[in-house]
């Protein structure tokens, strides 16, 4: 074993504290190394390096580094949280539960063992226990936020929608609770007293914490799902953009004329949001400017065949930021002024595509044939996020439930799930009680997928970005919105603006799907009459 000098020892041991404390994970990474370098017995080194592994995303490393230092000092229980957090990074619910079970006979009163056995128990969906687990947490530690939030999350799951209130409401009323929790209790109003009472708590939120870009984003988005559009896209020009603070410098209103004006379009956010925001562009040439977009690969094809764009760039290109030509897509509603619902940005699918798609789809079976989709966005079970809040669930209906309104549905079924879990398409059709063709491949190429979505007779979806390529194709879907809706789904009602034609049906806020699924159930017994196509 090297030599230990003491002095040099201390020193680092200060210095590495000093980086972590700073968030300098680099930094205090090699000062910690170092520090096992000079004793490879310093368990305390060997815990912190596989916390910092774990913060990275890196749980095979983290569980090599925390078993090092589990090894040393066996009945560490803080070491045990970190190792069952890695367990649960890499899907070993099972070994992650018994490891926590572990820390907690070491330390019963183990706060943080109990919140992520909480978080254990909400990925597999048995909320009840995660619900049992957060209050444990709180009882030990009222101040944590990360439990206080899921607690009235799994709250909201179980049906005690004003327990999910109370859980939140004495840490915003005293300024405590950190902005995602004012989010979560904006979000537990509106399930338990209605709209109104969010879009209250979200405009006090703001007024107290004017810095929290996140809460301008939610505010925004709550109040351009009550129809308050040009309130909402003021307030969206605030949103966390690139970092937590609103921007400091807003971009400006465009003028009514833009005759000579070489414009270029960025894209934020995800595929959807991108093809949603598109619909303003047209605009920006009616009043004389010529765009230049800069897409997504995926998208770039797709949306130069339009002819809309002056040139259209393979690559997001940020490198006008701060350019008055250059604006995201995510500022054209403001920008323009916009006040009011805008069509669907078209799209043009290629035509061969199109009867290679018609003719592949006759012969899988009998029409309609009805695409389904049934989780979209985050799915947070299976991404590295266990060591941390769940803050973004995914979009979804569980597949047994949305075979009840499919079991006797006419027709063809075909799975456009993106990534779906191994076994969860023939879970599908076990369920529906006949075949479900899995296409979910095509999700890869949205030149094909464009091809397929302009020929499905139906869709039935949650929101993705095939509705708003269907939307773009002039065909409509059959949309299942979770509750809280998502904003260009507003708050209430059969359909949207945004979208015409299509249906929309809502889970209720005490989480129950049975009424949309029942009446999705009879519009699609019901004989079809022009289906698809928009309104």
């Amino acid at each position: 074993m090297p030599t230990v000098i003491p002095q040099e020892y201390a020193a680092l041991t200060r210095e590495a504290q000093a980086f972590l404390d700073a968030g300098r994970l680099g930094d205090a990474e090699r000062a910690l190394t170092e520090i096992t370098r000079l004793n490879p017995r310093e368990h305390y080194a060997w815990g912190l390096l596989g916390r910092i592994a774990l913060e990275r995303g890196d749980a095979e490393v983290a569980q090599a580094h925390v078993g090092r230092a589990l090894e040393l000092d066996r009945r560490n229980a803080d070491y045990l949280n970190v190792l069952a957090i890695a367990q649960a990074e890499t899907g070993d619910l099972e070994r992650a539960e018994s490891t926590l079970r572990r820390a907690l006979r070491e330390r019963p009163t183990h706060a943080n063992a109990h919140y992520n056995l909480g978080k254990l128990f909400e990925k597999r969906g048995d909320f009840a226990a995660a619900r049992r687990e957060y209050e444990r947490t709180l009882t030990l530690d009222p101040k944590h936020q990360g439990a206080r939030g899921n607690c009235a999350r799994v709250r909201q799951f179980l049906g005690d929608l004003e327990g999910a209130v109370a859980i939140l409401e004495p840490s915003v009323a005293d300024g405590s609770a950190e902005p995602w929790n004012v989010i979560l209790y904006a979000k537990a109003l509106m399930a338990a007293r209605g709209h109104g009472a969010a879009l209250s708590a979200y405009a006090e939120a703001c007024r107290r914490l004017p810095l929290s870009g996140l809460l301008r984003r939610t505010y925004a988005h709550a109040l351009l799902a009550a129809g308050e559009f040009a309130h909402g896209w003021q307030e969206y020009l605030g949103r966390d953009v690139s970092g937590p603070a609103p921007r400091a410098t807003l971009p400006k209103r465009l003028p009514q004329r833009l005759d000579g004006r070489d414009l270029r379009l960025l894209p934020e956010q995800g595929l959807g949001d991108i093809l949603f925001f598109l619909r303003f562009a047209p605009e920006l040439v009616a009043r004389g400017a010529r765009v230049h977009l800069a897409a997504p690969d995926s998208l770039a094809r797709l949306l130069d065949q339009t002819g809309l764009f002056a040139s259209v760039a393979s690559q997001p290109d940020h490198s006008g930021t701060g350019d008055e030509n250059a604006i995201s897509v995510a500022d054209l509603p403001c920008v323009l002024a916009s006040d009011a619902p805008v069509p669907a940005f078209r799209l043009v699918a290629d035509a061969m595509l199109e009867a290679d798609w018609r003719a592949r789809l006759a012969a899988l079976g009998p029409g309609p044939v009805i695409g389904v989709t049934w989780r979209a966005g985050t799915d947070f079970r299976r991404g590295p996020e266990f060591g941390l809040d769940a803050r973004a669930l995914s979009k979804e209906i569980d597949g047994s439930a949305l075979a009840t309104a499919l079991r006797h549905t006419p027709g063809t079924l075909v799975a456009l799930q993106r990534q779906p879990i191994a076994g969860e398409v023939a879970a599908l059709a076990a369920a529906v009680g006949r075949p479900v063709h899995d296409l979910s491949a095509v999700n890869d190429d949205l030149d094909s997928m464009a091809g397929l979505l302009a020929v499905l007779d139906e869709y039935v979806a949650v929101s993705n970005t095939n509705v708003h390529l269907r939307a773009g194709l002039g065909r409509t879907s059959r949309v299942l919105v979770p509750f809280p809706p998502e904003w260009r789904w507003m708050a209430v009602g059969d359909g949207s603006p945004w979208f015409p034609g299509c249906c929309v049906y809502r889970q209720s806020p005490e989480r129950s799907w049975s009424n949309a699924l029942e009446k999705l159930r009879a519009d699609l017994e019901r004989p079809a009459q022009g289906r698809g196509e928009a309104a």
